[in-house]
């Protein structure tokens, strides 16, 4: 009786953090960021959203629409973005968006 107590208690705290594939999870954009959309891709550290030429921050970090960490050079062209400029003007996060954000982000017209 104790080893089934125990397995179901294992099986209850391995489910907990599953998540469907398809959607990520729930996350919040910084509410200071830029809508864009990326060019066609740049050599390191320079990174094309819209018309514009940006410097990758050090330490800058791009998130895929499953909120993974992804290379830049993995950074897909025309990709609709949310992108957060710190103090230097240098791009510090770069957020690839969900369906579900881009059509929150068009409700909210931004």
């Amino acid at each position: 009786m104790a080893k089934l107590l125990l397995l179901l208690t294992f099986c209850v705290f391995t489910t907990v953090g599953w998540v469907p594939s398809g959607e990520a999870q729930f996350r919040q954009l910084p509410q200071n960021g830029k809508r864009g959309m990326t060019g066609e891709n740049l050599q390191y550290p320079m990174v094309r959203i819209g018309r514009e030429s940006l410097r990758l921050a050090p330490g800058g970090i791009i998130f895929n629409t499953e909120n993974r960490t992804i290379l830049h050079q993995s950074l897909p062209p025309n990709a609709d973005v949310w992108y957060q400029i710190n103090r230097d003007g240098e791009v510090q996060r770069i957020y690839i968006l969900t369906p579900t954000e881009r059509a929150t982000l068009d409700k909210a017209g931004k």
